[in-house]
């Protein structure tokens, strides 16, 4: 299985598999969550001191859900700039913005990220239930090895897909790496919607975690 070649609807191997895995681990904690949402008590823990509760909150369906919540909202997220990126692929890259390869390699980059993030939110699920029914953190330690290993696989992703596209510069002064994504003189539309789900990807998982933690019934 090569991660370059591109398949029939433009986009890699990889970038399908991301995608499908992305779906399929998404729907796991979806139906974790459901099966454990009887088994979480009424009243769940919200606040530690010295690893002692010291707050509780009523049980509410955002609130064992968040993590789900947050695996969709980063799914749409990384799917809006993966479309754009394969749409990219699409077109000549005569317009001086990002080569057509180059785009598909980017791409591949995002769909992989949304997997590994996505996955995170899946352990974190598991986690957290376990920490609501038992009132401590018997995990903490499981949680804080899976975050580091995220971040790590982040930064190999992202370091990947730089050499990929660096290897695309021809030797005449041709950089990828310094092109844009988008030309947003030749493609407005798309540079809008790139620049939107750049910043919802990093607005939005916020204001779900605000917004439920506001909506907290607190003992």
């Amino acid at each position: 299985m090569r991660s370059g070649r591109p398949s029939r609807c433009c986009c890699t191997e990889y970038t399908r598999i991301a995608g499908w895995m992305s779906a399929l681990v998404a729907t796991a904690t979806f139906s974790f969550l459901h099966d454990a949402y009887d088994r979480v008590p009424l009243l769940v823990p919200i606040r530690f001191d010295d690893g002692n509760p010291s707050q509780f909150a009523f049980k509410s369906p955002e609130l064992v859900y968040l993590p789900f919540g947050m695996q969709l909202a980063l799914a749409v997220v990384f799917l809006a700039i993966v479309a754009v990126l394969v749409r990219r692929s699409r077109r000549s890259d005569a317009d001086g913005s990002l080569p057509p390869a180059a785009a598909l390699h980017v791409a591949e980059a995002t769909a992989i990220l949304a997997l590994v993030w996505i996955t995170f939110q899946a352990m974190n699920a598991w986690r957290l239930t376990a920490l609501y029914r038992r009132t401590f953190d018997e995990h903490q330690e499981i949680f804080v090895v899976a975050l580091i290993t995220a971040i790590t696989a982040t930064v190999v992703i992202v370091a990947r897909a730089i050499l990929k596209v660096q290897e695309l510069s021809d030797g005449a002064g041709h950089h990828h790496l310094r092109q844009p994504v988008l030309d947003r003189r030749e493609r407005p539309f798309a540079t809008a919607v790139l620049a939107t789900a750049l910043a919802a990807g990093l607005a939005v998982p916020f204001y779900i975690l605000v917004t439920v933690w506001g909506g907290l019934r607190l003992i």
